[in-house]
């Protein structure tokens, strides 16, 4: 099973919404022999989502956290280089021929073509953590959107 995470770069996770989402990657855990997390790693819910991710692999052992980049750049390794031990892969769609102004919208896009879920924190309909909810929902993919389960 492979979940693709998407939310707001301005995100601020609290102790509630870790719970829910580091009880959430468990349960679907014990459903799946492995369970492949993919992360664009931009941003505070990318951020957050990672940790509840590494949180998780501490009691199942069958969760891979992915860091999904767009660029090949110095940039990017320099950003690697932060994560350093942190992701257990680090993956790079074929994007080379992908103008770079459009590289994180085709990473998203191949995050959820290969999803089985897509679990996001989305507040409003505007950004590349909405389009990419959006193109979730149109592509049929479950989706899961904290923000809505919060407000419940």
């Amino acid at each position: 099973m492979i979940i693709t995470f998407c939310g707001h770069r301005d995100f601020q996770g609290n102790s509630i919404l870790k719970e829910r989402l580091t009880d959430e990657l468990l349960v679907r855990a014990g459903q799946t022999d492995t369970l492949v997390c993919y992360s664009g790693g931009y941003g505070g819910f990318d951020y957050f989502a990672a940790h509840c991710v590494k949180e998780a692999q501490t009691k199942a052992k069958n969760i891979r956290n992915c860091l999904v980049i767009p660029y090949l750049t110095v940039s990017f390794q320099e950003r690697i280089k932060e994560y350093n031990g942190f992701f257990d892969e680090v993956i790079y769609p074929a994007l080379e021929n992908v103008p770079p102004k459009y590289a994180i919208l085709h990473r998203n896009e191949w995050m959820v073509d290969r999803a089985d879920l897509l679990i996001a924190y989305i507040t409003h309909g505007w950004g590349g953590a909405a389009l990419t909810y959006h193109y979730a929902k149109r592509k049929g993919i479950p989706t899961v959107n904290l923000a809505e389960a919060k407000k419940a």
